[in-house]
């Protein structure tokens, strides 16, 4: 079976519209999340997300490839402008006192609008907007979707199906395994590439990023909690330490390129590190590894980045609590690059032979139409509606039904 580390072009392309109109619409109204997800932003025309969801059903529908290639021309690696993100908002929120507090459904709403706004800065050339510190690289947003809808694919709910309790989460699990490999491919063949006679272009580290970059998106907007409650706790903790390990190796490639600097040209170097140290936060109380705080922190020192000034709400706080904790951090010399610093191709190449890692086991599109009818709550295939050509292709598109 075909493994996809990191969706094709066309695939992400595909995916954009129908991921993006809202993470938060496709989960926080299924049952198995009432508890609620961030919700993803889009903008104008047909990249434009849509109201809050009255239901909690679902339309499966085809992707329209011509309505969603609009922005096909735009450079892979320009940095655009986006709203602030709602989980950031969700925060700020609630460190306000009670009584200022706003309900989190009338927040999701204030978003929409001003995401929609005709004068949004959604979508804008950040090189128009020097000052605005929440963007992102083209590549991550088309990323960051393209994970997103292949991890929708793993949820029986969105299918009206009944497999078994851990298959959603076993099915995320294997999308960050799709990820991991996609990024052990852009890092290149052995431990020494970039660093020989063979150098990193800037594309292939932009490239590199992106995915780091998307990775963080997705992670901090999808619903953890079906994949954080995996009974397989040691598969689970070997996981998220390689995502740590793959964002300090990232890092690691930046700095001994030079981009690891106030002026670079990896414009959301600070806001990605600050996603980075929110979601492990988030991870505390888990039994899990917390990984590479305090190496992220040494190289936001480094590149002399000011995580208060340019990172998400209360990132200045969490580098105190990180600080009191480990102690005093302190900056990455200037000579602290090195061939695979942080051991990537050998903990990568060890956690691929312990565990068989990847694929589209729990992609419900590649079932057989016969295995979707046999899990189906009422016998018959969901997607008997799609050709065998939509269903290998990913052009399926899920969404909330209004009404």
């Amino acid at each position: 079976m075909n493994q996809l580390a990191v969706p094709t072009t066309r695939t992400v392309l595909l995916s954009v519209p129908p991921v993006l109109v809202s993470l938060y619409l496709l989960y926080a109204f299924s049952p198995a999340n009432q508890s609620g997800v961030q919700k993803r932003r889009r903008t104008h025309g047909t990249h434009a997300r849509a109201a809050p969801a009255e239901s909690s059903e679902v339309d499966v529908s085809a992707s329209e490839e011509q309505e969603e290639d609009d922005d096909t021309d735009r450079p892979r690696y320009e940095y655009l402008c986006m709203v602030q993100p709602l989980f950031d908002i969700e925060l700020e929120n609630a460190a306000k006192d009670e009584s200022e507090q706003v309900a989190k459904d009338v927040l999701a709403k204030q978003h929409h609008k001003r995401a929609r706004a005709r004068n949004s800065i959604e979508m804008q050339p950040a090189a128009d907007h020097p000052e605005h510190k929440w963007v992102t690289m083209w590549e991550t947003w088309k990323l960051s979707g393209g994970f997103a809808k292949r991890a929708s694919y793993t949820n029986p709910e969105f299918f009206k199906m009944q497999i078994y309790k851990e298959f959603h989460g076993e099915g995320t699990q294997e999308t960050v395994e799709n990820i991991l490999i996609g990024f052990d491919k852009a890092y290149g063949p052995d431990k020494t590439f970039g660093f020989g006679k063979k150098k990193r272009d800037e594309d292939s580290l932009k490239q590199m990023w992106a995915i780091i970059a998307a990775t963080m998106q997705w992670l901090l907007e999808m619903p953890p909690q079906s994949w954080l409650s995996m009974s397989n706790k040691a598969k689970l903790s070997t996981t998220v330490g390689l995502i740590g390990r793959a964002f300090a190796s990232a890092l690691n490639e930046l700095d001994h390129a030079k981009m690891l600097k106030p002026d670079s040209d990896i414009k959301d170097l600070g806001l990605i590190m600050s996603y980075y140290l929110y979601w492990v936060d988030t991870l505390k109380g888990r039994g899990l590894e917390l990984p590479f705080r305090k190496e992220v922190v040494a190289y936001a020192k480094k590149a002399g980045v000011d995580l208060k000034e340019v990172g998400m709400f209360g990132t200045e706080e969490r580098v105190k609590e990180l600080e009191r904790e480990m102690g005093k951090i302190k900056a990455f010399s200037s000579k602290g690059s090195q061939p695979d610093r942080w051991d990537w191709k050998k903990k990568f190449r060890k956690f691929s032979k312990d565990y068989k890692i990847g694929g589209e086991k729990y992609n419900i599109l590649k079932m057989t139409r016969e295995e979707r009818a046999g899990y189906a709550v009422d016998k018959k295939d969901p997607l008997a509606h799609f050709s065998d050509k939509d269903l290998q292709e990913g052009n399926v598109r899920i969404r909330p039904r209004r009404g």
